[in-house]
């Protein structure tokens, strides 16, 4: 039981490194970069202002535009995949949490929400956390926990 655990928090800190990774390679702007002409969506002014009910086609997996939605699907939806071909059960568990939380629990509720700051947010990349890398999008890169942050000295 305890190499399970030890297994799945290992896999769920692959998957957030690489998401880490992709999020970070997301903010070079150069010409080819397709990652950081769809992730310049989420930085955009009034982004954060917009309403995030619920909507029935989360259910079908789209989290907004087609930028929105194809920048999530390349950040944290591919590496759960790639994952899934090596570890076929801890990545379909960590499916259904992506699925989860981008539903559920990101946007305003967590990642956006300015309310929570604090201890909670030096783990996890949530409310301040998440807003200062608005603010300054050469910081905080983490998604989820801020881990990736703290070991590549990206955290401010």
């Amino acid at each position: 039981m305890l190499q399970e655990i030890l297994l799945f928090a290992m896999v769920s800190l692959v998957w957030l490194g690489m998401a880490y990774g992709i999020h970070r390679l997301a903010h070079w702007s150069a010409p080819w970069n397709l990652l950081h002409r769809l992730h310049t969506v989420h930085h955009r002014p009034g982004y954060l202002r917009r309403s995030r009910r619920l909507r029935w086609h989360h259910f079908l997996l789209c989290f907004g535009s087609v930028s929105e939605t194809l920048d999530i699907w390349f950040t944290l939806t591919l590496p759960l995949l790639v994952i899934s071909l090596v570890l076929p059960v801890q990545g379909a568990v960590l499916l259904v949490f992506h699925y989860l939380y981008e539903i559920f629990c990101s946007d305003s509720q967590l990642d956006h929400n300015a309310s929570l700051s604090g201890p909670l947010t030096r783990v996890f990349a949530w409310g301040d956390y998440h807003l200062r890398h608005h603010s300054n999008p050469s910081r905080n890169f983490g998604l989820i926990l801020t881990f990736w942050d703290h070991l590549f000295a990206s955290a401010c």
